[in-house]
């Protein structure tokens, strides 16, 4: 049997390794071969090795880990009719339970359950090796003239997902600005609207680049200065920054609220603190977004009646937002192409560290502060 490397979690030893698995061929109708040519890792890989949250399937030993993928069609199944061998795709995370509705609806996002499994998180493996198998239902075509920014397919559709939930809560609402098009249904929905996305990690920026092409007013803030790279690319998407290590909550709101209502706040950092300090200064009918999961524990006193009278009497809404589903994919693709042409002068290269598979352990232990992302490079496209 031929065996390819690969790199992931071992049941009972800590840290990142690189292991063998065997190559896989197709064996249903409907199945494509991919190889693998890029997958970017984030905060979730990044606390699944400090954390040693080993989620390993049952009679394994081994998980092949990474979930941001993106690769070339090798071969297909006979009954698949949306790929042939060259088309570039990328492939969603999570599959259902085949149980609850939502799932057998292809929105696994959404499992009522807690019984999905997930590619290089949750039981199943992902993607850090050289070719994989996947169903064509959850294989995805890339835009060729997004090829090079497509690992950033998942994290972007986390986002999309998230402005959908933005678009649809808030909809019961009648937009009285003076734009008749900018209602939260509307193409032109973003007009008239102020947010503020908390944290300036890769998640973070691409919710500001996705706010801010929806012509949205955007806000960032972190705990980083002025001159660090991930301010200066928020910046060079048009958001205004704000330093949050010397100021409350209070005050990073008042600041976004000099000249309009704060509709939105887009959680994007996972501080936990943060994240619960802001909702006491939620304006007036606006919504929270919550997609940070932070990890270690935190105790913090607030005031609950006045929380609970606060949303209650101020309609405000706070939801929590998490994976995303073939539809998100698909139009975090088509969005790649409006941020990639309107930001195209952005130095993004520079702050996006390469590794090759068989520097994984080097690629997980990095920590640059300017680092924005990781991507291992399994194979030059």
């Amino acid at each position: 049997m031929k065996k390819q490397l690969a790199a992931g979690m071992v049941r009972g030893k800590t840290g990142i390794h690189l292991f063998e698995v065997p190559m896989p061929e197709i064996k249903q109708p409907d199945e494509v071969l991919i190889r693998v040519k890029e997958v970017g890792l984030d905060g979730t890989d990044f606390n699944a090795i400090r954390f040693n949250l080993q989620d390993i399937g049952e009679g394994r030993d081994e998980m092949v880990m990474g979930h941001e993928a993106v690769g070339v069609v090798e071969a297909t199944g006979p009954g698949v009719k949306s790929f042939k061998p060259g088309d570039p795709v990328t492939i969603t995370v999570r599959r259902g339970c085949d149980i609850c509705h939502p799932c057998l609806h292809n929105m696994s996002d959404m499992c009522m359950t807690g019984l999905y499994r997930e590619r290089g998180l949750h039981r199943l493996d992902g993607s850090l090796t050289r070719f994989v198998i996947e169903r064509e239902q959850y294989v995805i075509k890339v835009p060729a003239e997004v090829v090079k920014w497509a690992v950033f397919s998942e994290p972007l559709s986390i986002v999309e997902k998230g402005v959908e939930q933005i678009r649809i809560i808030q909809s019961r609402l009648p937009w009285t600005c003076d734009h008749p098009e900018h209602t939260f249904l509307s193409p032109r929905w973003g007009g008239c609207k102020t947010a503020l996305v908390v944290g300036a990690g890769p998640l973070g920026l691409l919710a500001i680049a996705l706010l801010t092409i929806s012509d949205i007013k955007v806000f960032v803030a972190d705990i980083l200065p002025e001159d660090h790279p991930r301010v200066r690319l928020a910046k060079g998407m048009d958001a205004t920054y704000i330093d949050a290590r010397s100021i409350s909550p209070k005050e990073i709101v008042a600041d976004c609220c000099l000249n309009a209502n704060l509709d939105i706040i887009f959680e994007a950092s996972g501080a936990a603190a943060t994240a619960v300090g802001l909702i006491p200064h939620m304006s007036r009918s606006s919504i929270y977004v919550m997609t940070g999961i932070p990890r270690e524990e935190l105790m913090i006193q607030i005031d609950a009646a006045r929380l609970v009278r606060q949303i209650v009497r101020f309609n405000q809404v706070i939801v929590g937002s998490i994976n995303s589903n073939r539809t998100h994919f698909e139009r975090a693709l088509q969005d790649l192409k409006q941020i990639t042409s309107r930001f195209s002068s952005l130095p993004v290269a520079p702050v996006i560290h390469r590794w090759k598979l068989e520097d994984s352990e080097r690629a997980f232990a990095t920590q640059d502060p300017a680092h924005i992302k990781t991507v291992i490079e399994v194979e030059p496209w």
